[in-house]
């Protein structure tokens, strides 16, 4: 009797495992996706352009797609960013989409607010088969975040009055430096001739826009001082000079002309790099 009721429990358990339904495979025809390929990422303001490309999971189409996107956070279309169009396009076949590409505006200033932040989202899809975002459940990469992060330092010009050094084709020699509002007066040896170690500059410094860290380093022809020798000099300005707060240098060319018999000769030319040491 015992061994008839196992037999009867084994056909059951059987005829249970028998009824069990078959694990449904994943169905490429029946689900299809477009996403992101990641969901955030950051960039220096100064870097140019951001480069994005979405992927679609499915079977293989055999036309081409396009999708909308929306654009959204606190950077500026035309400020801090441009694109453009928000279309983005998948070729018939192609499981990687064609580059959807924003540019970055450096806009030379230190943010008075956070980093900007462009929140990027798929707004719609042309083919109406192609669901937003990967997987079947709680679907992942529906959007993406791009944080644009300030290059700028928060210094201002006034970093040029202390010890700096000036470096010329000839040495380099500590001079000193004192900033009355864009002006900024050098003393010491500016062009490396150590009987005139003396020497005064004042050069004006202009930013590119206003509240720019860097900007054009200028100076009109100047009456520079007298050497230990006698010989008055005047200094002139050879091309654009430039400076940069956030690195702390200054760079400008100096034509040196010294005093004679009543006329302005020329003597030679220096390249200075004036710098925070």
């Amino acid at each position: 009797m015992k061994i008839l009721k196992s037999i009867l429990y084994l056909t059951i358990v059987l005829l249970s495992l028998g009824c069990e339904e078959e694990p449904e495979l994943y169905n490429f025809e029946k689900y299809k996706f477009v996403s992101f390929l990641d969901e955030n990422d950051e960039i220096l303001e100064n870097e140019a352009t951001y480069t994005i490309f979405l992927r679609y999971d499915g079977s293989v189409l055999t036309e081409d797609f396009s999708l909308n996107l929306k654009i959204a956070g606190n950077a500026q279309d035309g400020v801090d960013y441009s694109i453009a169009n928000n279309i983005v396009t998948f070729k018939a076949g192609e499981i990687k989409s064609e580059p959807f590409e924003i540019t970055i505006i450096d806009n030379l200033v230190v943010n008075s607010v956070e980093d900007k932040s462009l929140e990027i989202s798929i707004e719609s899809v042309s083919n109406p088969n192609i669901d937003i975002g990967v997987g079947t459940l709680l679907q992942s990469n529906k959007a993406f975040a791009l944080k644009i992060i300030d290059n700028e330092c928060s210094d201002d010009i006034d970093i040029f009055a202390t010890s700096l050094t000036n470096t010329t084709g000839s040495g380099t020699h500590t001079i000193s430096g004192s900033v009355t509002g864009d002006v900024v007066t050098f003393t010491g040896d500016l062009i490396s001739y150590s009987p005139f170690a003396n020497a005064n500059l004042e050069v004006t410094l202009t930013p590119v826009q206003a509240g720019a860290k860097i900007g054009n380093a200028t100076f009109a022809d100047f009456d520079a001082g007298t050497d230990s020798d006698g010989y008055t000099y005047q200094f002139r300005q050879v091309s654009d000079g430039t400076y940069d707060v956030c690195t702390g240098t200054i760079n400008i060319n100096i034509a040196v002309y010294y005093e004679s018999g009543g006329s302005w000769v020329y003597w030679k030319e220096s390249n200075n790099t004036i710098k925070i040491p």
